[in-house]
C-alpha cells in the first residue's frame, strides 16, 4: 500500500478511536480515574517524611480532592490541617491513556507487535501520569510552608518550579510525552527506511 494511503488510514482509524474513547458518557472513563486514584494512592499514600497523602471522589465524577498532611500533627481526635487541591483525573490520566490506545491500535504493524506495545505504552503511560502526579505532590507541599516539610532550596526549587510548571501544571506537556512513548515502543527503525525495489537490467 502506498505510504500516503497508509498514512491517510493510520489517521482516520486513530481519530475514529479516540474520539469513542473520549466521549462524555464514555464506560471506560469512570473506571480508569478510579484504577488511577487507587494507583495514586498506593504509592503516596505515604508521603515523604513523617506525611500522608489521601485521595477521594467528590460530586463531580471526573475531579479528585487531594489532601496532604503531616501524621505528627494529627489531633488527639484524629483530625488534621492539610494542604488541599483538585484535579481533573479526566486530563491527568484518562486522556493521556486513550491517546496511547488510538495510536497504538491504529498503527501499521502486525497485531502481534501492537499487542505488545499496548502493554509497553500503558505501562510507561501510567508511570508518566504517577510522576506528573509526584510533581504537583512536591509542589502543594513546598507552596504550604506550614506544613513543615523540607523544603527545597536553590537549584532544587528551581527545578521543581520549572518541572511543575511544563510537566505537572501543563496537559499539553503529557500528550508529548505520549507520542514518544508510542514511537518507542511501537515502531522498529527499519520500519522508516524506505524499501526499493532492484530492477533487473536486461544485458
Amino acid at each position: 500500500m502506498p505510504r500516503s494511503k497508509t498514512l491517510l488510514l493510520f489517521l482516520l482509524k486513530s481519530v475514529i478511536i479516540y474520539t469513542l474513547l473520549s466521549l462524555p458518557f464514555s464506560f471506560y472513563d469512570g473506571h480508569m480515574e478510579i484504577f488511577t486514584g487507587k494507583i495514586a494512592g498506593t504509592f503516596f499514600g505515604k508521603f515523604r517524611e513523617g506525611g500522608f497523602v489521601l485521595f477521594s471522589e467528590t460530586k463531580e465524577p471526573t475531579k479528585t480532592h487531594i489532601n496532604a498532611g503531616i501524621y505528627a500533627y494529627t489531633r488527639p481526635d484524629g483530625s488534621c490541617d492539610t494542604a488541599t487541591d483538585d484535579i481533573i483525573s479526566r486530563y491527568l490520566g484518562y486522556i493521556p491513556t486513550i491517546l496511547l490506545i488510538s495510536l497504538v491500535l491504529s498503527s501499521p504493524v502486525p497485531w502481534r507487535r501492537r499487542l505488545v506495545a499496548l502493554a509497553a505504552g500503558l505501562f510507561l503511560v501510567t508511570m508518566l501520569i504517577l510522576l506528573k502526579q509526584w510533581i504537583s505532590l512536591l509542589w502543594l507541599c513546598e507552596i504550604n510552608t506550614w506544613l513543615k516539610f523540607p523544603h527545597f532550596t536553590g537549584i532544587g526549587k528551581k527545578l521543581l518550579s520549572f518541572a511543575n510548571t511544563f510537566i505537572a501544571a501543563s496537559s499539553s506537556t503529557l500528550l508529548y510525552f505520549v507520542v514518544a512513548i508510542w514511537l518507542l515502543v511501537t515502531f522498529r527503525v527499519e520500519d522508516f527506511k524506505v524499501k526499493t525495489e532492484k530492477k533487473l537490467v536486461p544485458k
